[in-house]
């Protein structure tokens, strides 16, 4: 079987598409990612015998997906045809080869990460005050881009995956899904890279550590942490929190460091290579993600693969990973106070963070590791292959 993959570079649509694709050719499907890069050449890299990765041009400008299919869409109609089966990871950088499915004489799976819709309810009901131009670009004027997209995937895919089942839910408001053409394959995690991932060589900055990485957008609640941490600090003056990530909230986040008096243990980190933020996490005491809308996050799944407690807000897609006071904490959703009590729970007792940690390591073992998830999506292409009209290609 030869599978094309389609992903835009960077977030953690790259980080489930590299995961996918890794885990399928260890079981010897020849796999290719199409990515996009700002060089104006194409990259081909080999990374094993079974996996390619071919980094096409896009204009570094919003919406880059759409340069990203426009550049590059007559050198991709010629070469997606030699596969058996193409899978959009993304629907913004793969619309346009779902609505060409029938040219390109191929079936199209596509994955679904998360909802437009949820994204933007969550974009508007934060404080004006907080809405940066980058944000209210993506949230409402990209808009009607993401809900056509999303759309276009719901109703031309040969097959159609979600990544938890409170997306599933949040998707049921386009219409009518066809549950036979739908299901929910959730997200994996590499256990092998983190078995292989040393510890961080930097050593902790304090005795007790706190750790969140992602986009710095403020419905990922990373302003909600900081107030939460100046209340922890009052009674654990020896905590430390590292945060991970860039975004529009950069300045405001620096600001409120310093304002707050917090530059001695609040440190900001930028984006940092896979390997070195996995290090981090297992240097870490805690680990707090407080989103307020999610569809499943990358990131903590890692951190309970790590074996790390995870505090998240009580939503419906925290819910799926986190069951209180087992393998990880619930606060109050957007509840500051509620948070600090929780990061303060965790930080006063070791036991209670290796076993909460030890839990999480299981769930994410059964439930999470590729080398399951990869079957399922295996199942899903055998699935839409054999119902196709088109030849298998030769390996």
């Amino acid at each position: 079987m030869k599978v094309a993959l389609i992903t835009h570079e960077g977030g953690g649509i790259a980080s489930v598409c590299y995961g996918l694709a890794r885990s399928l050719a260890k079981k010897e499907v020849d796999v290719t990612v199409f990515t996009s890069t700002t060089a104006l050449i194409v990259r081909i890299e080999r990374w094993t015998d079974s996996l390619e990765v071919i980094r096409l041009p896009m204009l570094d400008f919003p919406p880059r997906t759409i340069s990203y299919q426009a550049l590059n869409l007559p050198r991709l109609l010629r070469m997606l045809k030699n596969y058996d089966v193409i899978h959009g990871l993304s629907p913004e950088a793969s619309f346009m080869f779902a609505l060409l499915k029938n040219k390109l004489e191929r079936p199209f799976v596509g994955t679904i990460h998360g909802s437009p819709r949820a994204s933007q309810r969550a974009f508007v009901n934060q404080p004006i005050s907080s809405w940066t131009f980058s944000e209210f670009g993506y949230h409402i004027v990209e808009f009607p881009l993401h809900e056509f997209s999303i759309n276009t995937i719901l109703r031309v895919a040969d097959h159609t995956t979600m990544c938890s089942f409170s997306l599933l839910e949040e998707l049921k408001a386009y219409g009518a899904l066809n549950m036979e053409r739908v299901s929910v394959i959730q997200n994996g995690i590499d256990f092998d890279e983190i078995e292989k991932t040393p510890d961080s060589p930097s050593g902790k900055s304090a005795e007790l550590s706190i750790i969140y990485a992602g986009r710095l957008f403020w419905f990922k609640g990373v302003m909600l942490l900081l107030e939460a941490f100046k209340h922890v600090q009052r009674n654990f003056p020896n905590a430390c929190l590292k945060i991970f990530g860039k975004g529009p909230l950069e300045k405001t986040i620096n600001r409120f460091i310093a304002e707050s008096h917090l530059t001695a243990s609040v440190s900001c980190f930028g984006y940092i290579p896979h390997e070195r933020l996995l290090a981090e996490i297992k240097e870490s005491d805690v680990v707090v993600f407080p989103s307020l809308s999610e569809a499943q996050p990358m990131f903590v799944l890692e951190a309970m693969g790590c074996k790390k407690p995870v505090i998240m807000f009580n939503f419906p897609f925290a819910q799926e990973i986190i069951s209180n006071m087992n393998n990880g904490l619930m606060a109050k959703p957007g509840d500051v106070h509620d948070l600090s009590e929780k990061m303060q729970i965790l930080l006063s007792d070791s036991d209670l963070r290796r076993r909460l940690g030890e839990n999480a390591h299981t769930l994410a073992k059964k439930e999470h590791n590729w080398d399951a998830q990869s079957e399922k999506y295996l199942k899903v292409y055998e699935k839409v292959i054999d119902q196709s009209a088109y030849p298998v290609m030769e390996k």
